[in-house]
Formats: structure tokens, C-alpha cells, sequence
């Protein structure tokens, strides 16, 4: 029997209508909050989303869910999970589970009524916290609550073991490090994280980038990766002349990855040698660094031009990574990248062709080079300054 450990005030999403539904659904005592959400609201950060863990069998958990009306989705019966929504918000349910058979990659697993043996195969301390609806914390591995307290990530039992059973917890441990951990890592984590850094390509390419680009994602990434690189995990993903001062510099994914690259288009390939990159992606990623190599200055003509002929979004992503090379800050082209109102170059085929041309090829140079005439008076020529251009070339 889980025995309090520490009370907190009830929570809004503890409380609400839909969660009161499904705890209410699985029965009292039966099902707790686990993970994420019990460790950011001691954490004092927002809970989005929230898992739930239970005695009861999946397929028990389905009967009793739809019984009460609720709404259930299969997620992942062989692993004892199924999403419980209402109203639009969801939930997902676990059975407690203790590993028969691990492979590095995933695991047999067998179900428990048994929360101690559930804590037991989970990654992390702090991941093994759960809590009830009336505010309740419990710790069953007896360490949760004080390695979260020091924002310490220490591996629940062996690291070795726990990494052998999952390789992709090698990368799970720098994310949770970066996102909760303070001070020092914890040396043995750290050390068998090295050791097992080799096991790292084992794992798909779906799950390393899924993990990869969350790490990327983090409010200060520079120190992480650096840890990661010093021991030898993922080291060979930055280019030979990856600057981290400039990676600090910015905040979206693509443009980090792009510094991370050393702004060589090339090494494009060698990023997809680990990570899986969406067409939008990567095509992000080619843009940015063309828009790049046009920009010689951020200058107002030159900051426009790019907008003109990039777009906003991967005008920004330019604009900022010409900055943060030269680590210099330049709020006027900023806002311009923010505000700026494209124009409509006022010319159409149509106009060239009532000069007498017919349409082909020559109908869209002489109209590319108006508009380059246009582009280069600041955008200023109106549509007769433009028919009269044309007249000139005709």
C-alpha cells in the first residue's frame, strides 16, 4: 500500500470535470497521475498533459471508461495504454507493467497491480512521482521527491541497466537535464550514458530525431550539447566548424541546425545520416541558407529584397543568423522583417505582350528585367513608371 510522502494544494486540472470523470471511472485508489504532470506542478510549471496510471488490466480500463460514457482510443493495448477522452481534452492510461524481456530498442512486458515494480521500470526518479485527485504525492522508489527537489536526473536503479533496456534513454537523460536538471550531472548517469553512447545507432532514425530536435528545442542548448559532444553522443552530427556562441544566439530548430551544420548546404546529408527531416524541413533549411548567402548586409534595401524574395518567415530566420554571426543586434532590420508590406510589382505578361510580343520565353526575360529595374529603385516605380520602362525595352 503507497503511503503519502507530501500534500499539495489541488490543482485546477486535478479538479476539473473531465478528470474528476475518468479518475472517478477507474475507481478510487485505483488509477494515479504519473510522470510529466506530477513532476512540473511540483515544479511550479504548467501541466499540459496528463497521464494516468492503473491497476486495472486495458482491457477493464476500456469497459469501465466507455460504462461511463467516455470516449476510448486503443493507443497501445500490447503496452497496456489507451486514451480516454471527453469533452475534447484527453487522457492517457497505463496499466502498471513490470519488463519480462528488454532488447535495447523495446521490451516484453507483463502487467502488475504492483506500483513499486511499474516505478521500477521506468527511466528516471523523478518520472516515477505520482499523485491522486486530493493532492496526494507519492514516491514509491523512495528517491523521487529528493532528486527532483535538487533537480537532480539520476536513473531509477543502474544506469547501465536502465540504458541497456532502452538506448534512446541516453538522449532522454541530456533532455530532462537541460529542462529540470541544476548543478553538476549525475556522475554515474552520465558516465554510463558514455559508455553506451555507441548503442545510440541501434535506435531508428524516427525516435533520435524525435528526441534530437526536443534537446535542440531547449531555451539554452549550447551547454547540453557540449556535454553531450564531450562524451561522445552524437558528437559526429556537428560540422568540423560548428560555432556554439552563434547556436546560442538563436532560438527556432531549423536555424540551429543550420549553424549546427557550419552553413554548408552540403552537410544537409550528413544530417539526414541521423535525423529524419521533413520536406518542409528541409526545405526551410535550404532556403534559409540561400536567403543567407543573398544578404550582404542588413540594410533596408537589402533586408526588403530579401523579404520580396523569400517571404517573411525565412527572411527572419536570415536575418537573424547574419546577426547572431556577427553577433551584432539590428532592431531596425528586425522590424522590417515584422512589419514590412510587400508590394505587387504592378507589371503583368499581359502588359508586354500589347507591346506586340507573342507570349514565350522573351515575354518573361523582358518582364524579369523590369522588375529587377523596379526592385532596384526601392520598390518606388508605379505602373506607368513600369509601362514606361517597358516601352523603352520594346
Amino acid at each position: 500500500m503507497l503511503e503519502s510522502r507530501k500534500t499539495i494544494e489541488i490543482q485546477n486540472w486535478m479538479s476539473a470535470p473531465e478528470t474528476q470523470a475518468v479518475m472517478q471511472a477507474l475507481g478510487n485508489g485505483k488509477a494515479l497521475f504519473v510522470g510529466g504532470c506530477v513532476r512540473n506542478v511540483l515544479l511550479g510549471r504548467d501541466v499540459s498533459d496528463i497521464d494516468i496510471a492503473t491497476q486495472w488490466p486495458p482491457e477493464e480500463v476500456t469497459v469501465k471508461l466507455q460504462a461511463s460514457g467516455i470516449k476510448v482510443i486503443p493507443t497501445g493495448l500490447d503496452h497496456g495504454t489507451v486514451t480516454a477522452i471527453i469533452d475534447g481534452k484527453s487522457f492517457e492510461i497505463t496499466t502498471l507493467r513490470k519488463d519480462v524481456e528488454t532488447f535495447g530498442r523495446h521490451a516484453v512486458v507483463a502487467f502488475t497491480t504492483d506500483w513499486l515494480e511499474d516505478a521500477q521500470r521506468r527511466d528516471f526518479t523523478m518520472n516515477t512521482l505520482l499523485a491522486d485527485d486530493e493532492g496526494h504525492i507519492y514516491d514509491p522508489t523512495g528517491q523521487g521527491l529528493a532528486d527532483l527537489e535538487a533537480r537532480q536526473v539520476v536513473f531509477v536503479g543502474d544506469p547501465a541497466t536502465r540504458i541497456a533496456e532502452d538506448y534512446l534513454r541516453i538522449l532522454r537523460f541530456f533532455r530532462f537535464y537541460a529542462c529540470y536538471g541544476e548543478g553538476p550531472p549525475d556522475e554515474s548517469a552520465l558516465a554510463a550514458c558514455r559508455d553506451a553512447a555507441e548503442h545510440i545507432g541501434a535506435l531508428s532514425k524516427e525516435r533520435i530525431t524525435q528526441e534530437f530536435l526536443k534537446i535542440l528545442a531547449v531555451d539554452k542548448p549550447v551547454d547540453i550539447l557540449s556535454l553531450m559532444f564531450d562524451n561522445n553522443v552524437l558528437a559526429d552530427i556537428a560540422h568540423e566548424s560548428y560555432h556554439p556562441e552563434i547556436l546560442g544566439r538563436v532560438s527556432d530548430v531549423i536555424a540551429r541546425l543550420i549553424v549546427l551544420s557550419g552553413f554548408e548546404t552540403g552537410y544537409l546529408s550528413v544530417l539526414e545520416s541521423y535525423l529524419i527531416l521533413s520536406n518542409r524541413q528541409k526545405k526551410s533549411f535550404l532556403a534559409i541558407l540561400k536567403a543567407l548567402e543573398m544578404l550582404g548586409s542588413t540594410s533596408e534595401k537589402s533586408v526588403k529584397l530579401l523579404i520580396y524574395n523569400y517571404g517573411f518567415a525565412v527572411s527572419e530566420q536570415a536575418v537573424l543568423l547574419f546577426l547572431a554571426q556577427r553577433d551584432e543586434n539590428d532592431q531596425a532590420a528586425m522590424g522590417l522583417v515584422q512589419s514590412w508590406q510587400i508590394p505587387v510589382f504592378p507589371l503583368s505578361g499581359d502588359d508586354v505582350m500589347q507591346t506586340g510580343l507573342p507570349a514565350g520565353p522573351e515575354v518573361g526575360r523582358i518582364l524579369r528585367e523590369i522588375e529587377r529595374w523596379w526592385m532596384d529603385q526601392d520598390f518606388m516605380p508605379d505602373r506607368d513608371a513600369c509601362l514606361g520602362k517597358l516601352k523603352a525595352l520594346s
